[in-house]
């Protein structure tokens, strides 16, 4: 996959441009870490490792890994030093099996093609702990209400064409296979449990656990809640 950065001309500027709108999805994640009381955590596809800026403490031991050097660079230039940053493949990821507590894959999955998000996945099922959590946020199906509809079928198709001619191919293949409903569906190896929605129900952010029966999910309710206040 190492190739042209497509990201070359577009990191500088990649928070500016979409830093506040993510804002809320990045707090949600923070909420439901500090929750499941992760300590070991990796964000696949980190970008400007603005995630791993949010979750910063003394007591967690933070990874981010992208392929993209200009975005790498833009990540190590605003973190402090403890959080480790590293350029490699996301679909082969030199790293240990069952490493992790918590795995983030923060809309990365509807820019890639096919093969190469269901590889993004099955690495995050490798890193992750038995007991541990994948974090999804990505593009759902909208619903049926009219608001969801104008953000999902207009607002959002018009950004994602905006970031390119191949990110938006995928963008629609994403969309046909069903969105992120379609694909935990098929791909998960275990428990699928809906943190909550954002976006007029156009996004949602899931965990992922290995475990079917993952007794986490009990204080979801309370994380759910916690979610609403800060957006």
């Amino acid at each position: 996959m190492q190739g042209k950065d497509e990201y070359k001309n577009s990191a500088s500027i990649y928070d500016l441009l979409l830093s506040r709108g993510l804002r809320s999805i990045r707090n949600t994640i923070r909420t439901f870490i500090n929750h499941c009381e992760a300590e070991n955590i990796i964000d696949i596809c980190c970008g400007t490792g603005e995630q791993l800026r949010l979750l910063a403490n003394d007591k967690l031991l933070l990874t981010g890994v992208d392929l993209s050097p200009a975005m790498l660079a833009q990540a190590r230039n605003k973190s402090p030093a403890a959080i480790h940053y590293l350029e490699t493949d996301a679909t082969n990821l030199p790293l240990p099996d069952n490493e992790y507590d918590a795995v983030i894959v923060s809309f990365a999955l509807h820019e890639k093609t096919g093969v190469q998000h269901r590889a993004i996945f099955k690495e995050a099922c490798r890193l992750v702990k038995h007991s541990g959590h994948i974090i999804i946020a990505d593009y759902a199906k909208p619903s049926a209400s009219p608001t969801s509809f104008i953000v999902g079928n207009i607002l959002i198709p018009i950004i994602e064409r905006a970031a390119g001619l191949n990110h938006y191919h995928n963008y629609r293949d994403w969309m046909n296979q069903g969105a992120i409903e379609g694909f935990l569906e098929k791909n998960s190896p275990g428990k699928v449990t809906l943190i909550t929605p954002h976006s007029k129900n156009c996004i949602k952010i899931c965990a992922v656990s290995k475990i079917k029966d993952d007794p986490f999910s009990i204080r979801l309710k309370k994380i759910q809640r916690e979610s609403r206040e800060i957006q």
